[in-house]
């Protein structure tokens, strides 16, 4: 486990960013924090990181968005966004399992703690918001 003190938006992205420096492909990283907190930020900075160039907005609506990004080994950027979730039949509805079972794509889940029986390999981050531009942030 890490944890981290992030004092401006730079620091969330550089956080994101180191984390994306260890990522293989075929990992789920999930996300929980209060709504603010920051895990879009978060996630826009990891999928630039792993050479996402499209713009990275949160698919509160849709659920799920898939980027192709410029990387050899990552394939799929697939973004969760489990806000909205009514239920977990709603993830095997837009076929989050196909994506989960490659090893070519990374898989981030925003609202980790919606969902439930992740995997037991998952990443999961908080990112806790303290006040002004603070967070505390934890990657186990």
């Amino acid at each position: 486990m890490k944890e981290y003190i992030s004092k401006k938006v730079a620091d969330t992205e550089k956080i994101a960013k180191d984390l994306a420096s260890k990522l293989t492909g075929g990992e789920l990283v999930a996300l929980s924090g209060n709504l603010g907190a920051g895990k879009t930020v978060f996630v826009k900075a990891l999928a630039q990181a792993l050479g996402v160039k499209d713009n990275i907005t949160s698919p509160t609506f849709v659920l799920m968005k898939v980027y192709a990004p410029d990387n050899k080994k990552i394939k799929k950027f697939v973004h969760v966004d489990c806000y909205r979730l009514e239920g977990k039949e709603d993830l095997a509805d837009i076929g989050l399992g196909d994506y989960l079972s490659d090893s070519d794509n990374i898989v981030v889940v925003e609202w980790a703690d919606k969902v439930l029986n992740l995997p037991d390999k998952t990443i999961r981050v908080n990112i806790d918001y303290r006040g002004g531009d603070q967070r505390h942030i934890v990657i186990d």
